[in-house]
This record gives structure tokens, C-alpha cells and sequence, in this order.
């Protein structure tokens, strides 16, 4: 796989400098746990962070809140997965007999792209970065069908897609073949201004009633501006919503369709 450009954390962050060294040790005793590699397994609780925990449960609290609902999960701008991972591991918790509940995801997986003059633009975020290389998609793919088969009912493996590609084009696409797909849950880190809004008018029109849309970067104040530029001139007026932030994780805001 293609080398990839370090983490946006590393570089903007809230975190004082001995916090990072902090997390860092947590990473090296990781790997220099001593133990099996079974307990080594068993015991990933020891050394997840808790601003990264606050994310996994701002994930799980919007979820819960589809679990009554019909439709799919899109994850656009999936990045390396850990979404959409995530999304099959609650499925398996509190619905392992709805194997209706598909998850797409979405993305170039060769960093962003529709860039231009009305979108944020950063050396961390402009066309191409966040780049984890083409042949991403066939890894995330065997990695949620492994989540699968690992999970509750795990022979029924095989249900959730990795779609490569600019998503202006992909998404349209997708339901175009798929004409009995319909949303329940999409999250959105596409941040660009035009394909951030291409994607959600394309994903509103099939989004149910009640149905969520999430995205990353909506109230971000110190980068990736063009999320609350779309939502700000093209959604808030014209799409009919509510709009709720997550508890643990400010960041991530969600609107639900009326």
C-alpha cells in the first residue's frame, strides 16, 4: 500500500505536548504489550484514549437511533473504514438478524478531490491528500467481511460494498443501479465544498423520513470550512431537518430529515 502523509491530529490538535508524548507511549506499549497475541486481542481497552473513545460512542449514539429504521448506512469519505467498521459491529449487537443492513462506503482512496475556490484549502486539506492508495478498497473490503464473519450470524458475510471513485459520480451511480436502495444513516467527511454538496442532495433524496445525515466537520472552526459553508447557504433554508450535535464528540453534528 501507498505511504500515506501523517495524521491532521498530529499537527492540528487541542492537545498539550504532553499529552501527544502521552499517546504516543500508549502506541508503543501497544505493540510491546506483553502478553499473547490472544490476551494481547482481548485487552485493546487498555490503550484506547479517551478522545478517541468519545468518537467510537458518538457513532454508537447516532446509530441507536436508526436501529428501528429501514434503509442502508452510507459512510462517504470513509477514509481507512473505522466507520463503517464500527456501523457492522453495532449491527451485530443490536440487530444480528438484519442483514438488511447494508453499509456502503465511499471514497476516491486517493484523497480528496473537488477542491477549488469555495472550499478551505490547507496543505491537510486540498486534492489528493489523505490519499491511503488505490488498492485500499479491496483491503477495507476483506476487512468488513472478516468483522463479519466474526460477528454474530457471521455466515451471512459478504452484505456491505467499498465503492472507489469521485462520489459525485459514484453515489448517482450507485442508486441508479440499486433503485430499491433508501437511507437510513450517512455520514459525511468529504469536506470539499461542491462534492460535499452534490453528495448530500443526492443521498436527501433518498434519506427517509427520520432519517439521519452526519457529518465530521459541519462546526469545525479551525479547518475544513466548506462543510458549514454547504450547510450554512445550500441546506439550512431548503432541506427540511432538525439538527442535533453529539454529546461526546461536538464535532460530529446530524441532522434528521422531516
Amino acid at each position: 500500500m501507498a505511504k500515506t502523509q501523517p495524521h491532521e491530529s498530529a499537527v492540528i490538535t487541542y492537545s498539550s505536548e504532553e499529552s501527544i508524548s502521552a499517546r504516543n507511549e500508549l502506541m508503543q506499549r501497544l505493540f510491546s504489550y506483553p502478553a499473547t497475541d490472544e490476551e494481547r486481542e482481548r485487552s485493546l481497552g487498555l490503550f484506547i484514549r479517551g478522545s478517541l473513545m468519545a468518537r467510537f460512542l458518538a457513532i454508537h449514539d447516532i446509530y441507536r437511533q436508526i436501529i428501528n429504521k429501514p434503509g442502508i448506512i452510507l459512510d462517504i469519505g470513509t477514509w481507512r473504514g473505522q466507520t463503517a467498521v464500527l456501523c457492522e459491529n453495532f449491527r451485530a449487537i443490536y440487530e444480528p438478524l438484519n442483514f438488511n443492513r447494508r453499509i456502503v462506503c465511499f471514497d476516491t482512496f486517493e484523497g480528496y478531490a473537488g477542491y477549488d475556490e469555495k472550499s478551505y484549502v490547507t496543505p491537510l486539506h486540498n486534492n489528493g491528500t489523505y490519499s491511503v492508495g488505490k488498492d485500499y478498497a479491496e483491503y477495507l473490503r476483506q476487512l468488513l467481511a472478516l468483522h463479519e464473519k466474526n460477528n454474530a450470524m457471521g455466515h451471512n458475510s459478504g452484505k456491505h460494498k467499498v465503492i472507489a471513485g469521485d462520489c459525485r459520480q459514484t453515489i448517482p451511480g450507485f442508486f441508479a443501479e440499486h433503485k430499491n436502495e433508501f437511507v437510513a444513516l450517512a455520514f459525511f467527511d468529504v469536506n470539499a465544498y461542491a462534492p460535499t454538496y452534490e453528495a448530500f442532495e443526492a443521498v436527501y433524496q433518498r434519506l427517509i423520513p427520520g432519517g439521519i445525515a452526519a457529518f465530521w466537520q459541519i462546526s469545525r472552526g479551525a479547518c475544513a470550512h466548506a462543510e458549514g459553508a454547504v450547510y450554512a447557504e445550500q441546506i439550512l433554508n431548503r432541506y427540511p431537518h432538525r439538527i442535533e450535535r453529539c454529546a461526546t464528540y461536538p464535532g460530529l453534528c446530524y441532522l434528521m430529515k422531516e
